[in-house]
């Protein structure tokens, strides 16, 4: 699948994505959604922005789903973008930093699941949210949950990719 990262995952990248999940800092979530808009690909034309949900775990832990704020973020200042809550978490899962390639596929199988009530846009272009992408474990599951909704036009961006740890 084909989408976008707007940096590299390099320590500057890194210290202000964690600071937003990890530090509460989600003051940080306004710069960074205007940097992403400012450099937003055309192609990607008043989108449906999906939010990528943490597990439930990493949300009760901070109270809040990063990914959320950041979509609602970006519909703010993306032209005929808008923001919605398509995807939930079935479950707890493993940290995926501290997983190889295999083990990330493994670790996200039946990771979500899609609410669809009241969602009319249907033929609209689906943009996944996420904060980093390594090696697309996560955002294939959220796809696979999506096309199996009917929802066909998925791609996503996110703020940063990372290299994969090989298996």
């Amino acid at each position: 699948m084909h989408g976008y990262a707007f940096c590299d995952y390099g320590s500057l990248a890194g210290d202000i994505i964690n600071a937003i999940k990890e530090s509460g800092q989600t003051s940080l979530i306004g710069p960074v959604a205007s940097l992403m808009a400012k450099n937003w690909p055309t192609e990607l034309a008043s989108p449906v922005l999906v939010p990528i949900p943490s597990s439930p775990a990493n949300y009760k832990r901070r109270g809040y789903q990063h990914t959320l704020k950041l979509a609602n973020a970006l519909e703010k200042r993306i032209p005929g973008g808008t923001s919605r809550s398509l995807l939930r978490s079935t479950g707890d899962r493993l940290d995926q930093s501290k997983l190889l390639s295999a083990e990330r596929r493994s670790n996200l199988e039946g990771a979500f699941e899609v609410d669809l009530r009241g969602f009319v846009d249907k033929g609209k272009l689906v943009v996944l949210i996420d904060d980093v992408v390594t090696t697309g474990a996560t955002i294939a599951a959220a796809c696979s949950a999506l096309a199996e909704a009917g929802l066909s036009s998925v791609t996503f961006c996110v703020i940063a990719e990372t290299r994969a740890k090989t298996a």
